[in-house]
């Protein structure tokens, strides 16, 4: 497990996929963190637009 993201780099990584220009491992990449972080970043933000809290 690669930790925590800063919140730029979670906004950053949710635009991104949000993009569907870029995979998981483009973005961990591209942001300098573990594919993992994206992926739980990428699930907490479908979770939060569906109304969860």
């Amino acid at each position: 497990m690669s930790g925590k993201m800063d919140e730029l780099k979670a906004l950053a990584a949710v635009i991104l996929w949000n993009s569907k220009h870029f995979d998981t491992c483009d973005i961990a990449d591209a942001l300098g963190v573990g594919e993992d972080a994206v992926c739980r970043t990428i699930q907490a933000a479908r979770h939060i637009q569906r109304g969860g809290t």
